[in-house]
């Protein structure tokens, strides 16, 4: 298969509700990530993520993976 010029959508949830600085510092990690699109904290929910990334270069489970260095406990929910 090929996923050249394709996006990929994936939600990411912390298990617990996440601070005003620790939302903003997440947003500029995961956006600061080669291959990711943009990523945005849901507005209702202060614990979800919604990333957009290009799937030839990175995966949900590198983004996933620096979530846990920043110290979230987050899980994955496909789009």
């Amino acid at each position: 298969m090929n996923n050249q010029n394709q996006i990929s959508d994936m939600l990411f949830s912390s298990l617990r509700r996440l601070e005003a600085a620790e939302l903003e510092e997440i947003e500029t990690a995961l956006a600061a990530m080669d291959c990711v699109i943009s990523a945005h904290q849901g507005a209702d929910h202060k614990h979800h993520f919604k990333v957009a990334y290009d799937p030839s270069c990175v995966d949900s489970h590198a983004i996933l993976e620096k979530l846990k260095e920043l110290g979230i406990d987050a899980r994955m929910h496909g789009l």
